[in-house]
């Protein structure tokens, strides 16, 4: 069982000391809904190495992991190993995935109730932590991708991702284990054998669990695919499935509330470390948990009790215990003040591009409002302000991966939506999302990472069209994650992380795009978010995780006009999980605002307008989902911006203008 209330807290205390992350304080708001989250996953270690930490941020609100396959691949049964069918072997698995979850829940001696549940007439087992009922696990129990008695393409049956791309209309289906003698005949269970799933059937048996556990929150697998790296077929399956059953959902009683986030899988392993020494040590132990105590059936390697297959300590399974992605992270790019004063709220919820307004500057807000047509779009969104004052959205369609831009014609009221197709029209899936700006001769230029992996760009011609072509501005090796702003001079900036390092372009006296000769830093390995602010004078200076510690670090340009060449670490940093959040108050001071590695929000500012921050970081508590924005509003105070788990918007306002005033505490943003 969990310590006692005391105790716990006196535990989550000295780990938030010892990681430098201080104790959350006690939220103020409401929700919108009863925070609710499901994570579906493929097999049974998904979640322990995709989704953690952020899991174990969330294991005392109400968790479903769902589990679609059994995991059950035969290359791990045969003479002379662990288990005799693939039905077995799946068995176990499915005891790791109850042993690791009771783990994170804090549960040492679990008992679990599993029972039957039907969605959309099919049976799946949902197994309830006794001890902590908030904590289920649902098994749907289907043959795993490498599964040979499961001969994909037979009577069309198929494996996810088959049945995903393939369709109904075809007669493509998926089978539960049990359904076919080779896979173990009477070791499987009876009660779950013998049914099949279309494209469709299985989508709305996902839709019918998220309506049953009212789901304010969905984490799901990665859906995307690179043609150099294509990822595990199951993976893609369950992601695609993920995001078209989250689109027939509309949060509870179909109020909207409901917010979707995929992780990436085993391509992180080729990216730089994102998680501090504690997350990733406890991230070991919870894949080591789900493994079970090692059998020492093989000198020197780990035979885990309940999956045989994994080392844990091997070259494959080791790098993701240092690293977390999300498919599209928001970023901090998200809010803009419109051309009448009111700042702006976007995000993707209900699986639509939604607004947020204040009805007034500085006052209360309205929203969310869903811009029309916005469905099918990522959760990468740009934001910016045109010379009319009118908001200009950006951002990527899933379908074939075009840029894509939508404009208002009046406060709240939009146009229709603008593709401006793809600078990779040979591997559209190589295209970055996009990154905006608007140039202080007032043009419009949108970034995207290239086929070449340089960055190409498009700006709007006058009249409001937009070219057909995209110009290459060079670079090479380059991760996505552009960011762009106007330095003191009003010469456009761009940075583009790369393997190289950060590189850097700024449009030079004819306003054309001049790439430096050398990145801003020796290396900048991963994915490095970077964010841009303005000092007082008007020196740019710019925040990312630095990528071998994952605190906060920032460079700057100097009184010359060059920029510092090494990243300077901003004291008392906690570790963090997402980018950072960056602007200048009407003081000229910089704030900054991260989500910490406790799932809150941490900020801090600079001490005067053009010197260095502070080493405190006052956390403004509550559990996020994604990256936080920050931005000033007319009254001149500073906003702090969140999703929350109620699947909905929540702000945090100081309640005067001026860096040094404090924060009122978080607010529900409309409902």
């Amino acid at each position: 069982m969990r310590p006692p209330v005391k105790l716990r807290a006196a535990l989550l205390a000295f780990a938030a000391a010892l990681f430098s992350v201080p104790s959350a304080p006690a939220r103020a708001d409401t929700f919108a809904a009863s925070p609710s989250i499901v994570q579906v996953v493929a097999h049974a270690d998904d979640t322990f190495l995709f989704f953690n930490p952020d899991l174990r941020k969330v294991y005392d609100f109400p968790l479903v992991t769902v589990f679609l396959t059994a995991g059950a691949a035969t290359t791990e049964v045969g003479p002379n190993q662990a288990f005799s069918s693939t039905c077995l072997y799946g068995q176990s698995r499915d005891k790791g995935a109850r042993a690791a979850a009771a783990e994170i829940a804090g549960v040492r001696n679990p008992t679990w109730t599993r029972t039957p549940i039907t969605f959309a007439g099919k049976v799946a087992e949902e197994d309830t932590l006794d001890q902590a009922p908030q904590v289920k696990l649902v098994f749907f129990k289907l043959h795993d991708a490498g599964d040979a008695n499961y001969v994909s393409g037979v009577n069309k049956q198929g494996i996810l991702e088959q049945i995903y791309n393939s369709g109904q209309i075809t007669g493509w289906h998926q089978a539960t284990m049990g359904t076919l003698a080779a896979d173990g005949g009477s070791d499987c269970e009876q009660q779950y054998a013998n049914q099949t799933y279309t494209k469709s059937q299985l989508t709305a048996s996902l839709t019918a669990l998220y309506a049953h556990y009212n789901a304010t929150v969905v984490y799901g697998m990665d859906p995307h695919r690179f043609d150099s790296d294509p990822g595990n077929t199951d993976h893609l399956g369950a992601g695609g499935f993920t995001l078209d059953s989250v689109a027939a959902y509309h949060g509870p009683g179909s109020g909207g509330h409901v917010l979707l986030r995929p992780y990436r899988d085993y391509n992180i392993s080729k990216e730089g470390s994102t998680l501090n020494g504690g997350d990733s040590a406890t991230k070991n132990g919870d894949f080591i948990s789900y493994l079970g105590p090692d059998r020492g059936d093989i000198p020197g390697v780990y035979h885990g009790l309940y999956d045989t297959s994994p080392d844990p300590n091997n070259s494959f399974y080791t790098p993701f215990y240092s690293r977390q992605y999300s498919r599209w992270p928001n970023g901090e790019v998200w809010t803009a003040l419109d051309g009448t004063g009111k700042l702006n709220a976007f995000a993707i919820l209900n699986s639509q591009v939604q607004q947020w307004i204040e009805t007034t500057p500085g006052g209360a807000w309205t929203g969310p409002t869903p811009i029309p047509n916005s469905s099918g779009l990522t959760p990468t969104l740009s934001v910016i302000r045109d010379p009319s004052g009118m908001l200009r959205v950006f951002t990527t369609r899933l379908s074939d991966y075009s840029a894509m831009t939508d404009v208002e014609t009046a406060p709240g009221v939009w146009s229709a939506w603008k593709s401006l197709g793809s600078a990779n029209p040979d591997d559209p899936t190589l295209q970055g999302d996009p990154a905006a700006l608007t140039e202080q001769n007032g043009n419009v230029t949108v970034f995207v990472r290239n086929l070449g992996t340089g960055v190409s760009a498009k700006t709007l011609n006058p009249g409001g069209s937009w070219p057909s072509t995209w110009a290459d501005l060079g670079g090479f090796d380059v991760r996505d994650d552009l960011a762009a702003g106007l330095g003191g001079s009003g010469a456009g900036e761009l940075f583009a992380p790369s393997g190289q390092g950060i590189l850097h372009w700024k449009q030079n006296t004819a306003r054309r795009w001049a790439m430096d000769s050398s990145p801003l830093t020796p290396a900048a390995a991963g994915k490095t978010q970077v964010s841009f602010a303005l000092n007082k004078d008007g020196r740019p200076e710019i925040f990312y995780a630095d990528p071998n510690n994952p605190s906060v670090a920032t460079q700057w340009t100097q009184g010359n006009g060059t920029w510092t060449r090494s990243p300077g670490l901003i004291g008392g940093s906690p570790p963090m999980l997402e980018s950072v959040a960056a602007t200048t108050a009407p003081d000229g001071r910089i704030s900054i605002a991260i989500r910490n590695s406790g799932g809150g929000v941490s900020m801090a500012s600079q001490t005067a307008a053009n010197v260095g921050f502070s080493g405190s970081w006052p956390d403004l508590g509550n559990v996020i989902v994604g990256a936080p924005a920050i931005a000033s509003d007319s009254d001149g105070r500073l906003i702090v911006l969140a999703c929350e788990l109620d699947g909905a918007l929540h702000i945090n306002r100081q309640t005067a203008a001026g860096t040094g005033s404090p924060f009122g505490g978080w607010q529900l943003v409309g409902h």
